[in-house]
């Protein structure tokens, strides 16, 4: 069987479907994937993959531009003839199984990887690009044998608006993760991992709980909440916490801040700003809480996921995606979206009880529910389905 895979970003192809690469790539599978290339590419072609390049200017909506990108997009998918062609992210996913139809591909799937920003905000302009995008998806989805949803929301949401048929649909939570890769670190590791982080903010970690905010600097994240939540407890409580954020600075996003304005507001809230961390892992054991106060329309945060591995209270916005992760009470905290004193309370709810509770219960919730293995199973299965089916 060959499997293509069409993605704005080499990256998240990396990251976020590496299980499911490896999985084809150990059946003897091939896989190709389509999408723009960064640094990624290298490891890609690493686990097997044969990446070929597309920029698919993710934040452009220019007809011109989007049919001058489709018919490349088709020409490539008609030379490389897979039997599979697997699309994930908006752009991708409409162009990519419209493409892989007129293609004569037999099996085409998509995954939605969360609605975005344009389903956060309702100012005309984006309720007309709302509008144009599901027109689209309606289009894009008759030509598909299943749809991956990561939340139940976004499942809801499609098959209520007649997007696509309840048979179509299938729910996955998340893109899931290799827990053989993120088991549950040991009490010395953590101490390490604690230790090597003071030692790099020059701060004495001792008696202070570490709060990690890992998003890109965007405000649909909950950047301005968790900033201004930090300054808020660090008056209330001098020396009590150390508030962390990693990200990429998103020069692409349309409400993007820069680096220099992240840097300004960390220094006048009192967050250490780090950017971007390839060893993110390694932060995430030196935590205490994971914090994600987003209002993006998520489709489940990997970051969420990889927190519940490791062990770690959550605090992050009762929306789509993120309320997936969080019994509430239980492994951390569910906060309002957009409302930063509900985040500071949550966030001081959080004691050496809900820490110690959270170790387990949030490692043996995310073996319930995110391990990789099964939705590898699960991928796999329909794609064979399809190719069987007359």
């Amino acid at each position: 069987m060959k499997v293509l895979m069409i993605c704005n970003t080499d990256g998240a192809l990396y990251v976020f479907r590496k299980p499911i690469i490896n999985r084809l790539v150990a059946c003897g599978h091939e896989v190709d994937s389509i999408s723009a290339a960064s640094r990624y590419f290298e490891p890609l072609n690493a686990l097997g993959v044969h990446p070929l390049q597309l920029d698919f200017a993710r934040h452009s909506v220019s007809p011109l531009s989007n049919v001058r990108l489709f018919r490349a997009l088709y020409a490539m998918v008609r030379r490389l003839k897979p039997d599979v062609v697997h699309n994930f992210t908006h752009k991708p996913a409409i162009l990519g199984s419209i493409a892989a139809r007129l293609a004569g591909v037999k099996g085409i799937f998509i995954t939605i990887t969360g609605l975005g920003s344009l389903f956060v905000h309702d100012d005309p302009k984006t309720r007309l690009m709302r509008y144009l995008l599901l027109a689209q998806y309606k289009f894009a989805l008759g030509f598909v044998d299943t749809v991956f949803f990561q939340n139940p929301d976004d499942m809801e949401y499609f098959v209520s608006k007649k997007l696509v048929g309840a048979g179509k649909a299938v729910l996955t939570y998340g893109s899931g993760l290799d827990l053989d890769e993120y088991r549950l670190p040991s009490t010395e590791e953590i101490a390490r991992a604690r230790a090597m982080l003071g030692a790099e903010l020059g701060v004495d970690l001792r008696g202070r709980k570490v709060a990690l905010f890992p998003a890109r600097g965007v405000p649909e994240k909950g950047f301005f909440e968790f900033y201004r939540a930090a300054k808020t407890i660090n008056a209330l409580e001098p020396d009590a916490y150390a508030f962390l954020h990693l990200g990429l600075v998103d020069a692409d996003a349309a409400r993007r801040i820069s680096k220099e304005g992240m840097e300004q507001y960390a220094a006048d809230c009192g967050v250490k700003y780090l950017g971007f961390k390839d060893n993110i892992k390694d932060y995430m054991i030196a935590s205490d809480i994971v914090v994600l106060p987003s209002s993006y329309r998520e489709g489940t945060p990997r970051s969420l996921i990889e927190a519940l591995a490791l062990g770690k209270a959550i605090v992050t916005t009762d929306m789509p995606g993120c309320r997936e992760t969080v019994i509430d009470g239980w492994n951390g905290y569910l906060c309002r979206k957009g409302d930063e004193q509900s985040l500071v309370a949550k966030l001081l709810a959080v004691d050496g009880e809900m820490l110690t509770a959270a170790r387990s219960r949030s490692r043996r919730y995310c073996e319930t529910k995110y391990d990789a293995a099964w939705l590898a199973d699960l991928t796999l299965g329909r794609y064979q389905g399809s190719l069987n089916s007359e």
